[in-house]
This record gives structure tokens, sequence and C-alpha cells, in this order.
């Protein structure tokens, strides 16, 4: 597989800036290709000083980005809706201002926001007309779009692969396509060989995130399933490793992180990478 390795940066909290500039340095001295940023309103100059730091240590960069129920793409709040793609295309324009060729996440609605019922086609709509809407912007500054479903606990309008590729298909343009993690793969697809071989047209990022969040190869996720698929369609793209902690307290509410699967950040990254070297 034609793949490169990263790291996502939310093991360190949501709010990346340049102090995070030393863990850059110590994730290129491991030989990661590059780092994934949270995109949360960093100003331009913070944005610019990450990307000349990492252009300097050799590390590409990805982004992702988060909708809050402020700005939900489903709301039967038009205004809502309204700020939801204008929220999103400003995620759109830090991602490339970090250098970001895509930026990932749960950005078709908000998250773990519910009304207690399952999605409407009322919202499937809104939310495929928001995701075309900003992924025509995304396609003029050369950014991709990736859509990762989640599991249950977290959102309800798109928790399967087979949910995301529909919605990449309705939403219809080559720059948006479906991100796939095998934590909420491990949730909500039973068949790992099944799911990846389904997306195989669509598939434009991937996250390696134990069942735990913690370090890899330490949970339930069937990692040898995983590897023998990816190979098996020829995934070329990213791998980023994405674990969670209890550093940052807003965090481990958004994520229900309550303890430390892992003894240090060190040992998530540090192991991390040698475990996908291994399986490649």
């Amino acid at each position: 597989m034609n793949v490169k390795i990263g790291m996502n940066m939310l093991l360190w909290g949501i709010e990346i800036t340049p102090r995070h500039i030393p863990i850059f340095e110590c994730l290129a001295a491991v030989g990661y290709d590059g780092v994934e940023i949270p995109v949360v309103g960093q100003s331009k100059a913070d944005l610019n000083t990450m990307a000349s730091a990492c252009d300097a240590l050799g590390l590409a960069r990805t982004a992702v980005a988060f909708v809050g129920e402020d700005v939900n793409p489903i709301s039967p709040d038009p205004s809502v809706r309204s700020a939801a793609v204008d929220n999103l295309k400003k995620s759109v324009d830090d991602a490339k201002q970090i250098g970001a060729d895509i930026l990932v996440g749960g950005i078709y609605q908000a998250h773990k926001v519910f009304t207690g019922r399952g999605p409407t086609e009322q919202e499937w709509l809104w939310s495929a007309e928001y995701l075309r809407n900003c992924g025509e912007y995304a396609q003029q500054l050369g950014v991709c779009l990736g859509l990762e479903f989640l599991n249950r606990f977290e959102v309800y309008l798109i928790n399967t692969s087979a949910e995301c590729k529909r919605m990449v298909e309705q939403v219809g343009l080559d720059n948006v396509g479906v991100h796939y993690d095998t934590h909420h793969a491990n949730i909500e697809d039973p068949n790992a060989s099944e799911a990846l071989n389904d997306i195989q047209g669509v598939i434009n990022h991937v996250h390696l995130s134990e069942s735990h969040r913690g370090t890899l190869g330490t949970g339930q996720v069937d990692w040898d399933s995983n590897f023998s698929a990816l190979k098996v369609i020829d995934y070329s793209g990213w791998l980023v490793i994405e674990a969670f902690g209890t550093t940052d307290p807003a965090l481990a509410v958004a994520a229900n992180i309550w303890r430390n699967a892992f003894s240090s950040e060190k040992e998530v990254y540090e192991s991390g990478i040698e475990f996908i070297r291994q399986r490649l």
C-alpha cells in the first residue's frame, strides 16, 4: 500500500497551538509523515507558525473539524443551517491555511445532539445540500472532505460505512469521500473486510483507533482483518492514529474518556507507528 502515517493531535487536547511544536518534533523524529491538527478557530498567525514548523520538519498536515449545536446543518432552524455552512467553510479556510489538503470528521451533523429518534429524510437532505455547498467551496481551494461515520452514541445521521457511502454518492463530488475509523467501525460495522470492500471507490481517509481509544493493539479491534482488507482494496492515503486521554477536560467529556488506556502519550505514538509498520 502507498500510505502515509500520521498522528492526530487530539491526544494532547482540542486547542493545538505553536506551544505544541515540540511534540511535532518528537513525531518527526520517530518517522511520522504528518500530523492531524484540529482547526478550532486558531489565529492565522498561529496556523502559519505551525505550518512553517511542520514544513521545516518534513511533516505534512491533515485537519479535523467539529460541529456544535449552534451550527448544526440538520437543525430545523434555517438560520442555524446557514451558520453551519459558514462554519464549515471557515474550517476549510483554516485547513488550507495550515497546508492540509483534507479536512475530516463527523461534519454532517452536530456532535452528540439527538432528537430521540432516528434521522428523517428531511435531515438527510439538509445535510447533503450543506455538504455539496461546502464541498464545492473546498474543491475550489484544493481541499477534500472526509465524512467520518461515528457510532450511535455520538451521532444518529450516519453510523455505518454503508450509510456514509450513500451520503458521499448523493453529494456527488470527487473531493468528498468516506473517512473510515476503526473505533467506530468496530462498533457499527460487523465485518471490516466487507465494509472496506464496499467503500473501496469512495474511501479517502483512515483513522486507526483502538476500541478503548488507547494504545493500538491493546483493545478489541480486529487489526488483522482491517489491514488485510486495506491491502486488498489497495488503499492509498493516510493512516492516522487517533487516541484520546484525560488531559483536556473538554475533550474527555466530548469523547467520554474517563481513564487513560495508555501509560503515556509517548507510548501511544512510539508503539503505534511500529504497530503500523509491522502490519504494512
